[in-house]
């Protein structure tokens, strides 16, 4: 786990990191950052993991030695086509916690349901 940290092998596959704040430029940034550390009441943000097969990072990080011997080829040219997966959720900063506006639409977040409205069955 050291090494694929050491080596940042996590933005191989994540290269936009874990959200941002949501405003009128979609990815308006904090003075710290897509968003800080410390988060303030009437704040909303994005939280988006996710992964993503993307040909051009890959084929860097394949090159190198080191990378390489962390990744699985064979998965890779299996999963490369389906180009990624984010299930993203936006969340409001409340004086008490958080309020999810993305479960308060009712859209499905397991894989199931989501591909029921992928096909146009839901």
């Amino acid at each position: 786990m050291e090494t694929l940290a050491e080596l940042q092998v996590d933005k191989i596959f994540m290269p936009h990191g874990l959200g941002h704040f949501l405003g009128l430029d979609v990815h308006d940034v904090s003075d710290v950052g897509p968003v800080p550390q410390q988060l303030q009441e009437g704040q909303c943000i994005t939280v988006e993991p996710g992964v993503y097969f993307m040909p051009l990072l890959l084929d860097r990080a394949l090159s190198d030695p080191k990378k390489a011997s962390c990744l699985n080829q064979s998965a890779i040219d299996t999963l490369i086509d389906l180009g990624g997966v984010r299930v993203e959720d936006n969340v409001l900063i409340t004086k008490s916690g958080h309020f999810n506006l993305t479960a308060a639409t009712g859209l499905p977040k397991q894989a199931s349901g989501i591909e029921a409205v992928m096909a146009g069955n839901a």
